[in-house]
């Protein structure tokens, strides 16, 4: 199946079966390569995709990165002078990457820290000025939606847990540490299963006595005593910190609960009515690595002091910017707990 039939005349009037096979061997190197990242690059490259969508250049590394792949099969081609090219190539095989890269036990492999930040990026982002290319930023929100709430639930599935393996020892295996080590083998299974299912059931419990409280940690006061949209935000915030997967449609449902119906709030309106809550929503934020990535962490950023606004003409309501607050700091808090897994 070719990947870049359907985006390759955002950069060529009309292309050939031959350009469009050359572009689909080099959207099959990138997507290797993005497949490989940590995930704390694959976010790094999800933001620098956000911004070139919408228009700026990208991060000499990663432009050079794509140049390879495509001057590999194309050798005339440079990346001055086309960073649209490169930009859609790369964002097809991030899109490619989404949508057919296995789901990994951990629940927080490159695709899937890829797939959450680019959701985020671009669900906040304002439509593009091309049809075509705007068709492309709409697929791999899609996509990505779909990921996130297909490893949401995967990395929860309980493990079966084995029989304890057989353990045989000869009577040649006198040495102590050898018997060890086969018995550590046969038990590992075993344990490891357990301690996954310890895991997420202890998530369960923190987030289920967390939701039960109505109790504010970020303003040490009940929920119901603070306005609509600072309540929303909290409880997104506060209930990702509760999460160690993802989370999933139903973790969105219970953290909104106590959202009713509101008006609809841009970013900088957002920010201007929260405005006196702003130092307690950004408590645990400051200074940390999601600042460098404020295309991903648009509301986040707008909340720490010195943080900048993103120009974004998309209104949402309580229940949205709760929503968005618990995808955003759940990111930051998947990555700084499993950090560096592919």
């Amino acid at each position: 199946m070719s990947v870049m039939a359907k985006y390759a005349r955002i950069f060529w009037a009309e292309p050939t079966d031959t350009d469009v096979a050359a572009r689909n061997r080099s959207v099959a190197k990138l997507r290797t390569e993005f497949g490989a990242l940590d995930s704390r690059a694959a976010i790094a490259v999800a933001a620098a995709l956000v911004n070139a969508l919408a228009g700026d250049e990208l991060p000499p590394d990663l432009s050079k990165t794509i140049e390879k792949a495509i001057s590999d099969e194309s050798p005339a081609f440079q990346m001055c002078g086309n960073q649209l090219h490169g930009a859609v190539c790369a964002a097809v095989a991030a899109l490619d990457l989404t949508r057919d890269a296995p789901l990994a036990n951990s629940g927080w492999s490159a695709p899937d820290a890829m797939a959450a930040a680019l959701w985020s990026g671009l669900a906040l982002q304002n439509p593009l000025e091309s049809a075509s290319v705007e068709v492309l930023r709409m697929d791999i929100l899609e996509a990505c939606q779909q990921r996130v709430r297909a490893v949401a639930k995967w990395a929860r599935a309980r493990q079966d847990v084995p029989d304890v393996g057989t353990l045989t020892i000869s009577d040649t295996d006198a040495a102590i540490g050898k018997a060890q080590a086969m018995y550590k083998r046969a038990t590992a299974p075993v344990i490891r299963a357990l301690k996954e299912n310890a895991d997420l059931d202890r998530e369960e419990i923190d987030f289920l006595w967390w939701a039960l409280g109505g109790h504010s940690e970020l303003f040490g006061c009940p929920l119901a005593k603070k306005a609509e949209f600072s309540r929303a935000v909290a409880v997104g915030i506060e209930g990702a910190a509760k999460l160690r997967q993802l989370p999933s449609d139903g973790h969105r449902h219970v953290v909104l609960r106590q959202i009713g119906e509101s008006e609809l709030l841009t970013l900088e309106q957002l920010v201007g009515t929260i405005a006196e809550d702003k130092a307690d929503l950004a408590d645990g934020f400051a200074s940390t690595w999601a600042s460098e990535y404020p295309s991903v962490f648009p509301l986040i950023n707008a909340l720490s002091v010195g943080g900048g606004l993103l120009e974004s003409s998309v209104s949402l309501d309580a229940r949205g910017w709760g929503g968005r607050a618990l995808l955003e700091a759940a990111i930051i808090r998947l990555e700084e707990r499993l950090g560096g897994t592919t």
